[in-house]
């Protein structure tokens, strides 16, 4: 509970902070770098990956361990321009800029399934939720190019931290096996890099790269790329589409002593965000 109340306290003192830093005259339609908003995202995600157990398959058992669940991905960011190009506490640096961020993901991943038939058949599911809540700083370069279909250029780099719940759930028709749950908290952190190109005033592309690594031992580091697509319809409101795909990664289970191990092969998410922005 002290580890939750010191995140929580965490997360505040960092938004109050970009908040507060964040002045500037106006928000300008340069792309979603240097722009105040706040920003709710869904999507469905796409897994593949092969699980094992430390108790089955039987010896000599025909196995399926492959499946390809279908889950769901959420999140809500908060983005605040510490400085900004022009228009900061640094007034003569018009090349660069840092944003700040505070952020909350939510996960669903899906019912992993693994069928074994060794004289009977046996089916095992498992299912992870998680939440995480953090923050992170965002700097970035800006260069102004000014052609007809290229507005501006935007190299950034991005580093984070979070604290995340975890829980793994266990349906199976082994008695003993079913409905056991396996649960922790720790912390997550990150690196990550990309381009932001201001195609028009309202119209960016994003590509990106990251990786996630995790306190926790069973959890794996991920390297993840995508894009994001996004179109201001008014300095208020913008709609974007994003993809995210990740390399995948050995996780493991805990189950009083039973473990499982989920082999992530990859995984995709394919969603939309929606986007307000906050004159200032």
């Amino acid at each position: 509970m002290n580890m939750k109340k010191t995140s929580i306290l965490l997360v505040s003192v960092i938004l109050a902070a970009s908040s507060a830093f964040a002045w500037s005259k106006k928000s300008e339609n340069t792309g979603n770098l240097g722009r105040m908003y706040m920003s709710i995202a869904g999507g469905v995600q796409m897994n593949k990956a092969t699980m094992s157990s430390g108790v089955i398959p039987p010896a000599g058992a025909k196995s399926d361990p492959t499946s390809t669940p279908t889950g769901a991905d959420a999140s809500f960011v908060i983005n605040a321009p510490i400085f900004k190009p022009g228009v900061n506490a640094f007034k003569n640096i018009k090349w660069a800029g840092v944003d700040g961020q505070v952020f909350f993901d939510y996960n669903y991943s899906g019912e992993y399934k693994a069928n074994y038939v060794s004289g009977v058949s046996t089916t095992t599911e498992l299912s992870n939720t998680s939440y995480s809540v953090g923050a992170a700083l965002i700097p970035y370069l800006n260069f102004d190019i000014d052609l007809p279909f290229l507005q501006a250029v935007k190299p950034f780099g991005m580093g984070f931290v979070a604290f995340e719940w975890s829980d793994t759930n266990a349906t199976s028709t082994l008695p003993y096996l079913d409905g056991l749950s396996d649960s922790y908290s720790a912390f997550k952190y990150g690196v990550g890099a990309g381009v932001e190109f201001v195609i028009l005033d309202e119209l960016s592309f994003t590509p990106y790269w990251k990786w996630v690594c995790s306190t926790h031992d069973s959890a794996p580091c991920v390297q993840h790329v995508g894009a994001e697509l996004a179109y201001w319809f008014t300095d208020q409101f913008c709609v974007s589409v994003f993809w995210n795909h990740s390399f995948g990664g050995v996780s493991t289970s805990d189950f009083d002593g039973d473990y499982y191990s989920l082999d992530m092969k990859h995984g995709d998410i394919i969603g939309a965000k929606f986007k307000i922005g906050f004159m200032r």
